[in-house]
């Protein structure tokens, strides 16, 4: 059972880490084996809240998609090939994700291997304004190693697309863009198991508010702090957090 204590905890880390390039459910994962519970179900709904954040934010961007323009239908279909390597690796190897959300090693590696990833955005130049198909493919299947605790979703997509040379602003929108279909099928996926969680309504609405108002902060801050060049230090982060959690997994 989550209490509303419990919620409102996780709520906060759901809110920052998702947008961060630190691993939300990394994070959420640590929180719950220090409160000494575990629901996945829970996790994927405040996800469902935070991409609620991307809704809001890039409303306009999304409405412009709704007209099949010619320009538009070739920004789908990168969208859609992006998509398709991080949906059929989540279903055929759910229950081995599953168990690295428990295992403080997995998770202690893929924070290290994540934060040299971002850091190593640091030498990237921009080289052209939007992705190509090859690029959305690739930026697809950095995507997938994302479903681990440890990496981030963001962190892959909009690190792998600054190392591509793709601009930064469109970096961010087609990360952001890609979260909605993904999110939303995993809430999909996870629904069940969301309703037999037997939750609180409250507790439910309450962790739901935090999370998005939280999301919406924390996408202004990080798309402030990429455009001034310091999303590598989000590695630094991560690498630090890798080894304290390696540290605690030997200890224990």
């Amino acid at each position: 059972m989550v209490s509303l204590l419990d919620a409102i905890i996780l709520s906060f880390i759901q809110g920052i880490t998702e947008w961060f390039p630190i691993s939300s459910s990394g994070h959420l994962a640590l929180a719950q084996q220090y409160l000494g519970f575990q629901n996945l179900g829970f996790d994927v709904y405040l996800h469902f809240a935070s991409v609620l954040a991307v809704v809001i934010l890039f409303g306009k961007d999304i409405a412009k998609l709704t007209f099949l323009t010619k320009a538009n239908k070739k920004y789908l279909l990168r969208i859609l090939l992006a998509i398709i390597p991080v949906g059929i690796v989540g279903l055929l190897y759910r229950e081995h994700i599953r168990y690295a959300f428990s295992n403080l090693l997995f998770m202690g590696i893929f924070f290290i291997i994540f934060g040299i990833f971002i850091y190593s955005t640091k030498f990237s130049s921009e080289q052209k304004h939007k992705p190509s198909i090859a690029d959305s493919l690739i930026i697809g299947f950095a995507q997938t190693l994302s479903l681990f605790p440890g990496i981030s979703r963001s962190g892959m997509t909009v690190g792998s697309g600054l190392i591509l040379g793709i601009k930064k602003e469109e970096a961010i929108k087609f990360s952001f863009l890609l979260a909605v279909p993904i999110i939303l099928g995993a809430t999909l996926v996870e629904a069940k198991e969301i309703a037999l969680s037997n939750i609180p309504p409250t507790t439910l609405l309450t962790a739901f508010t935090i999370t998005l108002l939280t999301s919406l902060v924390t996408i202004k801050l990080l798309i402030k702090i990429i455009n001034s060049d310091k999303f590598h230090l989000f590695g630094i982060y991560n690498v630090v957090l890798g080894i304290i959690v390696l540290i605690l997994n030997f200890v224990n």
